[in-house]
């Protein structure tokens, strides 16, 4: 597997790298607006060759990135946010506070809250894979960035954007899966996704793996709804 750097929406691009040890991309965003950069998240430090080039090549000039924000405070999410000026770092206060003392002094910025508006994006926290994870909404190209509340962890990619009739699957089996074995994770899951039904949602860029394109809403109606069943 090789990493890979792809334009997904209008002036939205995902940078995916392959972690072979995991067997699973890890995925990143940039956003253009307004002659800036928005990035949200920055994989492992021991890919910070990759993303590096990525973002050169999609044209981001250390001086143009306003904002990165990031989705949670995992290592595959944060590792290279020593990359930018602490002023530049949005983390939620919920994750924040679970990160060690160094790790803290790289976020300028903290939000709280379980909703709302930020610089140039909008979001919600979903506090399940992390206290303080969270999912961003742009509504321009009304692509959600969900973090790793819903991703394709160790999954196969055929294209980086893409319906995914089998990986839309793999998700109502997993959370069939959980319901029976662990139903607190099910309905925690639920909860999250129900949280972004008010977002007009086109494509679902998650933290691992493909991006989903179309039928957003009836695909995590459905999750909502195997999790609830009784």
């Amino acid at each position: 597997m090789t990493n890979v750097t792809a334009l997904i929406a209008d002036s939205t691009w995902a940078i995916l790298t392959y972690e072979e040890a995991w067997k699973s991309y890890i995925n990143s965003y940039v956003i253009a607006k307004n002659n800036a950069f928005v990035l949200i998240d920055s994989h492992l430090r021991k890919h910070r060759s990759y993303f590096q080039q990525a973002l050169a090549e999609i044209g981001v000039k250390p001086e143009q990135i306003g904002y990165v924000y990031f989705t949670h405070r995992h290592a595959d999410h944060i590792g290279n946010a020593d990359l930018f000026p602490s002023r530049h770092n949005w983390i939620h206060l919920d994750d924040y506070y679970e990160l060690d003392d160094f790790s803290q002094t790289l976020f300028g910025h903290t939000f709280t809250g379980t909703g709302g508006d930020l610089p140039l994006l909008q979001f919600r926290q979903l506090p399940f894979h992390t206290a303080g994870s969270v999912a961003f909404f742009d509504p321009e190209t009304k692509v959600c960035f969900i973090g790793d509340h819903l991703s394709f962890f160790a999954k196969p990619m055929q294209r980086v954007v893409d319906y995914g009739a089998d990986l839309r699957e793999s998700w109502r089996q997993f959370l069939l899966r959980w319901k029976e074995q662990e139903p607190e994770k099910a309905a925690g899951m639920a909860e999250g996704l129900e949280m972004l039904l008010s977002w007009p949602i086109e494509q679902l860029a998650t933290g691992h793996g493909t991006v989903l394109s179309g039928d957003i809403a009836p695909f995590l109606q459905e999750l909502i709804a195997l999790a609830r069943q009784p």
